[in-house]
């Protein structure tokens, strides 16, 4: 007897088990099965389009601002050749050192120079001395005319030897083609150089050349005479403005830009040569009237349309619309300040 009702027990016990076990594998599915569904109802919201919004049209002015390199460069750069052959004797100035126009930078040796202006000069006084002696001996009538226009033309041929000497004399001693700073001297002394040899370069930084290179859409924001904007990439300075002084009147053949050129006051010297900086233009504006935002428009090649509000409801409308200038467009045709659009 005790044994049949522990049977009963444990089998009832097992039946327990079972059935709660299938609850919770039903639970189970049935959450999974929710989750899923929640999951594929999410990802199908996420696919459908959002709905359009309706925005009013508004009127402002707008301005198409860009920012443009500007190299800064020395306004005058030369450098300096020996005009004649020699050897380095002396030199006078080091880089970095202020000079004055006709300042020597150095001294080539200048012996054989010396020696050849030496002998113009010798013959130049016998020529001379010839000439007065046949000018008296033609007064007397004892040389022709012939003899004194030959002794005056010897004269006039010493005296050109003269000064072709002496001007090769002075060409030994080269000297700063205008006032500035020595930026590299390029020999020592000792050194043998030739003619149309670089010695050194000079550089006059009173006032800078600003280069600017633009597009043809471009040119309209750089009038002559326009002050321009510039910060230096260094930040030295703060804001400067230099002023527009010429653009070249054709675009370069490999780039097609066209370049424009400003001047820079530099007081103390204090803005190197060689230096890049930013200047941000205004180079194209439009008076207040619609603007439209650039999400409302759509382009179907060099047309634009939007999708306009009205009484019999959305309808695509066509209309000319300026460049973009900051997500906007300034309306040019079709559509009014109040009128509304769609922006999906």
């Amino acid at each position: 007897m005790l044994q049949r009702r522990t049977k009963r027990i444990a089998l009832g016990f097992l039946t327990i088990i079972f059935l709660v076990g299938i609850l919770l594998v039903a639970s189970g599915r049935y959450l999974t099965s929710k989750r899923e569904r929640q999951r594929i109802e999410e990802q199908r919201k996420e696919l459908e389009p959002p709905a359009p919004v309706a925005v009013e049209i508004t009127s402002e002015p707008l301005k198409r601002l860009r920012k443009f390199t500007a190299d800064l460069r020395p306004w005058v750069r030369a450098g300096v050749p020996a005009e004649v052959a020699g050897r380095v004797l002396e030199t006078f100035a080091e880089a970095g050192q202020k000079v004055k126009k006709g300042d020597r930078l150095l001294r080539l040796d200048e012996g054989r120079a010396r020696i050849a202006m030496d002998l113009a000069l010798a013959r130049h006084a016998e020529a001379s001395r010839l000439l007065v002696e046949t000018e008296r001996l033609k007064k007397s009538r004892v040389v022709s005319e012939t003899a004194y226009e030959a002794a005056l033309a010897q004269v006039r041929i010493t005296r050109a030897q003269l000064d072709e000497a002496r001007d090769t004399l002075e060409k030994h001693t080269i000297t700063a083609p205008f006032s500035g700073i020595v930026n590299e001297r390029l020999v020592d002394a000792g050194d043998a150089v030739g003619v149309n040899q670089p010695v050194a370069s000079v550089v006059d930084l009173d006032k800078l050349r600003v280069y600017i290179h633009v597009t043809e859409s471009d040119l309209g924001g750089f009038p002559n005479g326009t002050k321009l904007p510039l910060r230096l990439s260094s930040g030295m300075g703060g804001l400067l403005e230099p002023e527009v002084l010429f653009v070249s009147r054709s675009a370069d053949p490999r780039t097609r830009l066209f370049r424009v050129e400003a001047i820079l006051d530099n007081p103390g010297q204090k803005i190197p040569g060689g230096i890049q900086g930013s200047v941000e233009v205004e180079v194209e504006a439009f008076p207040a009237g619609p603007v439209v935002p650039s999400a409302a428009v759509r382009f179907t090649g060099n047309e634009a349309t939007v999708l306009k509000e009205s009484a019999e409801g959305p309808e695509f409308l066509k209309i000319k619309v300026g460049p973009e200038i900051d997500g906007r467009f300034p309306v040019l045709e079709g559509l009014s300040h109040g009128d509304k659009v769609f922006i999906q």
